[in-house]
């Protein structure tokens, strides 16, 4: 399998930060993984994105 991915984070203004992520996967595997439902690599991008969202939230209380 041969998986290639970016992210691009961006400082906004009002203390926002915005996440751009883009990925593409190549194989036989991802073949297989793309018919499973639910579908664990979205399940993963989206914990992944909540765990940053969660981070950066704690990070901000003092």
């Amino acid at each position: 399998m041969d998986v290639y991915h970016a992210w691009l984070i961006e400082d906004l203004p009002g203390g926002r930060v915005r996440i751009l992520t883009q990925e593409t996967q190549k194989g036989q595997p991802v073949v297989e993984l793309v018919r499973t439902r639910p579908n664990p690599m979205l399940n993963g991008y989206q914990a992944w994105l909540d765990g940053m969202v969660a981070a950066a939230r704690r990070g901000r209380q003092i």
